[in-house]
């Protein structure tokens, strides 16, 4: 057995495939842990009616963010496992199609709340959530790192995520805010998020090789005329 743990050990292909699972998994029990305080907290000052809105808000939007997603997180992951010479095509064709995507949810919704009976405070929350679709179009960055097994810069962003918008949620309630300020934390979370991918994004240059290559031809060529 425990020749088999040092041999498993010493295999590259399992210890980062390993340390890739252990980011997601210590990722979700920290979202976990956090959200259970935080969220019973939220619950217990907003109270059952305001709670209930809440929810219903975040689950009506809910409905509808499959048309933004348009099913293309698996199939960009598999495109990039199997051909990362098209990353840049993959994760600009990605980007803008959720971002089209997240456009159309928010012209469904506009149509879709008139025949609700919804009053207009609960219309204004359910715009205010379903406009955090807009910010997930950069959720792109996170198929390559899925490709490539790099999931750490991904836990790095959803953990910064985290703690700032759980932050945000408990000076809300010391400070007695309404439940409007609460929908806008999910907006400002899915904006941080988007922001952390961005920076990962830069750090690890997953955009630079087209743009790189492209401004040494030019330089080549400029030479050349000369």
């Amino acid at each position: 057995m425990l020749t088999k743990l040092k041999s498993l050990k010493n295999h590259q292909g399992f210890m980062k495939y390993f340390k890739n699972t252990s980011w997601l998994f210590g990722e979700k029990i920290l979202r976990m842990v956090v959200g259970l305080f935080v969220g019973i907290w939220v619950a217990r000052y907003l109270g059952p009616e305001q709670f209930g809105l809440f929810s219903y808000a975040q689950s009506f939007v809910g409905l509808f963010t499959a048309i933004a997603t348009l099913g293309l997180d698996g199939i960009v992951v598999r495109e990039l496992v199997k051909d990362e010479s098209r990353r840049d095509e993959l994760i600009g064709t990605a980007f803008w199609l959720k971002l089209i995507g997240a456009i159309a949810v928010l012209l469904i919704l506009a149509i879709a709340v008139n025949f609700t009976s919804n009053d207009h405070a609960t219309n204004i929350i359910v715009f205010i959530v379903a406009s955090a679709t807009v910010f997930q179009a950069f959720n792109v960055v996170d198929f390559y790192f899925q490709a490539k097994v790099m999931s750490k810069y991904i836990v790095y962003a959803n953990v910064i995520s985290l703690f700032l918008s759980s932050i945000v949620k408990v000076v809300l309630i010391l400070n007695e805010a309404p439940l409007v300020a609460f929908a806008w934390v999910v907006l400002f979370d899915s904006f941080v998020l988007a922001c952390g991918f961005i920076y990962y994004c830069i750090k690890v240059n997953i955009l630079g090789c087209k743009i790189q290559n492209s401004y040494s031809y030019n330089l080549l060529h400029k030479e050349k005329n000369k």
